[in-house]
């Protein structure tokens, strides 16, 4: 007796969820909402303003140079350690540039404390985010790579760190 009762059962809700399923499916099939996936490859998706990408060393346009001046600040924040900054011989710190700048991306976590700690913001992030390559060689990048990344240098740098900047604003 039990076994026909749920056979039974099992039967009409058999005959009432079908109707429910093909309802859903003929209201989407009818009434479709516009699509949500990004054709990727053919279209870019546009970045949020304060995306931190890759590290890179924008260009001066004047000088055709970064404006890294190899102080090491941003090696020695590095919670990775995966930036090497080797400082070329100037006779005054300000003539100083760096002789080698290499970051291994495929260590790094994108923390922002590097550009962060940057004293002349030579150092900021790329709103690059493909960074597929075949080898983790090919992941080093040095200072050709980096300055390529980050293009030209748009605007006059502010000098002020934005802790700084922060807390003035905060007492006034």
């Amino acid at each position: 007796m039990t076994v026909k009762k749920t056979l039974l059962r099992d039967i009409a809700n058999a005959f009432i969820s079908l109707p429910k399923g093909l309802a859903v499916t003929a209201k989407n099939w009818l009434w479709t909402r516009p699509s949500v996936t990004e054709q990727y490859p053919e279209e870019k998706p546009k970045l949020p303003e304060r995306y931190r990408g890759v590290p890179s060393l924008p260009v001066d346009p004047k000088t055709g140079l970064s404006r890294c001046i190899a102080c090491g600040a941003c090696a020695r924040i590095c919670p990775e350690h995966i930036i090497t900054v080797i400082a070329d011989k100037a006779e005054t710190p300000k003539d100083r540039k760096p002789a080698q700048f290499d970051i291994d991306i495929s260590r790094c976590m994108w923390c922002g404390l590097c550009t962060e700690v940057c004293p002349t913001r030579a150092l900021i992030p790329a709103k690059d985010f493909e960074l597929a390559c075949y080898s983790r060689e090919e992941m080093v990048y040095h200072i050709d790579d980096l300055m390529r990344l980050g293009g030209e240098i748009s605007e006059e740098p502010d000098t002020e760190n934005p802790s700084t900047a922060n807390e003035r604003a905060q007492s006034q």
